[in-house]
């Protein structure tokens, strides 16, 4: 029978695997830092640039998709087993990111490119799926939590993602630069709460929508 504890180990297992993949994104720059050669600091900031602003880049990926993941537990009061499944799915993603991120530090081709968006792509899902479980089963969520949904959308940043992925796959110069296409989150999100009504707390949840990231 699922346990406030249950939760609350899943929660923090989470936080771990994020901590974790953080850590991972750093360690190939305290390497250049620690190789005994005694390279400028300019110089070694100029020539190693692709692989500072692939680390900054995932960081920021997995600080969007932490974020995501905190407003689904902040609205949940208890689990089931596809709440598991769907977390482990999403932390395998983030576990897996530092190796694409490394890969796009050290190559600028399309398939290094493709395979990172690629993972972004999946992580997105699993988290779109995870919240959009949440959102359909009134025993996971609180009542608050499934008002506090309204207007939210699970699957904008899903399809951006989407239509960045085939852009990166089918232009080959395109590089990471349709990841860019994120920044209209916010304004889809904000024309899709104009247009769907408001629920209350008594609103059945399976017509609600929510956020996953």
């Amino acid at each position: 029978m699922p346990t406030q504890r249950g939760l609350d180990r899943i929660v923090t297992f989470a936080d771990a695997v994020v901590a974790i993949a953080c850590t991972l994104l750093v360690l190939p720059l305290v390497d250049l830092a620690t190789t005994g050669d005694e390279i400028p600091v300019d110089l070694l900031l100029r020539d190693h640039i692709g692989q500072f602003g692939a680390f900054a880049l995932s960081f920021v990926v997995i600080a969007r998709l932490w974020v995501a993941h905190h407003r689904i537990a902040e609205r949940l009061v208890s689990y089931d087993t596809m709440v598991i499944r769907l977390t482990l799915a999403w932390l395998f993603t983030v576990a897996f990111l530092p190796f694409p991120t490394a890969i796009l530090a050290t190559q600028s081709g399309q398939g290094a490119s493709t395979l990172y968006v690629a993972t972004l792509l999946a992580s997105s899902l699993s988290l779109a799926a995870t919240a959009a479980w949440v959102g359909s089963h009134p025993d996971l969520a609180s009542g608050a939590g499934r008002a506090s949904s309204g207007g939210q959308h699970f699957w904008t940043t899903p399809a951006l993602l989407g239509v960045a992925l085939a852009l990166t796959a089918l232009v080959p110069s395109a590089g990471v630069w349709p990841l860019l296409l994120l920044l209209l989150t916010g304004p889809i999100d904000a024309v899709l709460r104009r247009r769907t009504p408001l629920p209350t707390a008594s609103t059945n949840p399976s017509t609600v929508p929510g956020d996953a990231g």
